[in-house]
């Protein structure tokens, strides 16, 4: 008897796995839409692992009560403040002239945490955590940018592994709602901006000007670390790959220089680029 009831174990821990998991989900985001998904959920209070994949880059996050959080991730630019995260939160003290080299060495100087360094205040962990907070929100943010991706959705509630990982303590929004409405204006944004240059193989090259910081406004420091990657010979989808920055922030900071004329793009022919203005956002 006793064999026989071993055997059975495993069966019944199955089932009760099963049931604790409750319903999965998946498929293609073109077709449903994340903005749509996360609402559903969000309204039933549903609890569960949402991964969203993209050829060869996925990122997973925990829907729950307390809001959300990015468990994994296996873009480059997130994986380096996976990385740095793990630096900031050790015992050693945190100053101005240490983050700086952390984030020269991950290339994260450009993100919100360079911000600290420049801005001459007083180093703290509460700064540092809202800094990674607001880069984490971003990245999150970008997922609605994301086109031809699937989804999968598991109801179930995170393993000690995932919360393991440094940026999943970084909770992000409870209100899904709000992020919800930021998602939806990047992608009306996005919408136009795409009007200029639908293709990602236009090619983006700078044009030999005195740049104004003034006129870049909130774009300037992304634009910094933009520049270098715009030489003519890189295409939109080579930037974007290259950048420290997500998408968005990435493709924003390009059709601001093309509508300054600090740059120009041609198409796949070599024919210049003309720009379609986009109503404004105030």
């Amino acid at each position: 008897m006793r064999p026989g009831i071993r055997s059975r174990r495993p069966a019944a821990k199955k089932r009760a796995r099963r049931l604790e998991r409750g319903r999965d989900l998946k498929g293609h985001v073109d077709l449903v839409g994340l903005g749509n998904l996360l609402q559903l959920l969000s309204m039933n209070k549903t609890e569960g692992v949402l991964a969203v994949t993209k050829g060869g880059e996925k990122q997973s996050i925990h829907m729950g009560p307390e809001g959300l959080r990015l468990l994994s991730s296996t873009v480059p630019r997130v994986r380096r403040l996976s990385k740095l995260a793990t630096k900031l939160s050790g015992r050693k003290l945190i100053t101005p002239e240490r983050l700086k080299n952390l984030l020269g060495k991950e290339k994260l100087l450009g993100w919100s945490l360079g911000q600290l360094v420049f801005a001459n205040e007083q180093l703290s962990s509460d700064k540092i955590h809202e800094a990674l907070r607001h880069q984490v929100e971003e990245e999150i943010l970008d997922l609605f940018v994301w086109d031809k991706a699937v989804f999968t959705f598991e109801e179930v509630r995170p393993t000690r592994a995932q919360l393991a990982s440094p940026l999943a303590s970084l909770t992000i929004r409870a209100d899904v709602t709000a992020l919800l409405l930021e998602a939806a204006r990047r992608a009306d944004e996005l919408q136009q901006i795409r009007r200029t240059f639908p293709d990602d193989d236009t090619k983006v090259q700078k044009i030999p000007r005195e740049i104004h910081a003034d006129e870049l406004g909130e774009d300037l420091v992304r634009v910094d670390a933009i520049l270098p990657l715009i030489n003519g010979h890189r295409t939109l989808k080579a930037i974007l790959q290259a950048s420290i920055y997500p998408k968005f922030a990435t493709i924003r900071a390009i059709h601001k220089l093309l509508t300054l004329g600090y740059a120009k793009a041609r198409d796949r022919s070599g024919d210049t680029i003309m720009l379609i203005a986009a109503p404004s956002t105030t």
